[in-house]
């Protein structure tokens, strides 16, 4: 198939969200956060981990799953910086969410190194790629950020926004009133703030009800 072929699948949301919650639950039954991904690619799908220099240089990606469904190829820089500790944590999670959701396009392309991929990304439509990633991205968010956690999380946030008397501007502005508190929210699950913005907005957790 030539990558002008592509057609990704429609998954619903809902199915989405069950497949990264089945997944969460059987490699990583623990519970803890923020969740180990690392551990769960390498011991518990016996994934390799392959740090390679230059990859975000080359094709403007933190990491990609080999076509073969064996190795995460991640960039090498980012790998061995903490600083990007949190931002890996969700591109292994995206990658995971191809592994489980997207083995048939990984049968039907020679996505074998950075090339291939840039190849693939440059002449696939625009809104097949989008839907694939989009895909990628909501298992992600969904596996790192476990919906009862958030809802949690929330209700302690809630606590803070009525100590701070930031009620009103909660009810006139939501949007400034997340932008403010989300590192705190963010800070369990290990990731970014933008990442728990989209969370706490896809599951209708936002503005909450005090």
């Amino acid at each position: 198939m030539e990558p002008s072929e592509f057609r990704c699948k429609w998954i619903d949301k809902s199915e989405l969200w069950s497949i990264a919650d089945d997944v969460r639950k059987t490699y990583w039954p623990e519970g803890t956060l923020p969740i180990n991904i690392e551990k769960i690619v390498e011991f518990r799908l016996n994934l390799l981990i392959k740090p390679k220099r230059g990859l975000f240089s080359s094709i403007d990606m933190d990491a990609y799953l080999e076509m073969d469904l064996t190795a995460i190829v991640v960039d090498y820089d980012f790998y061995m910086n903490e600083k990007f500790t949190n931002r890996l944590r969700f591109s292994f999670a995206h990658e995971l969410g191809h592994f489980f959701l997207h083995k048939d396009v990984f049968a039907a392309f020679d996505l074998v190194d950075p090339a291939a991929w840039k190849n693939f990304i440059l002449n696939v439509p625009e809104n097949e790629y989008s839907n694939f990633e989009w895909q990628a991205n909501e298992f992600a968010g969904r596996l790192l950020v476990p919906n009862s956690d958030l809802v949690n999380t929330i209700k302690q946030a809630s606590k803070i926004i009525k100590e701070n008397k930031l009620i009103d501007y909660l009810e006139n502005d939501p949007d400034a009133v997340l932008s403010r508190i989300s590192p705190m929210i963010c800070k369990p699950f290990g990731v970014s703030a933008d990442v728990i913005k989209r969370r706490v907005e896809r599951e209708g957790l936002w503005p909450p009800k005090l």
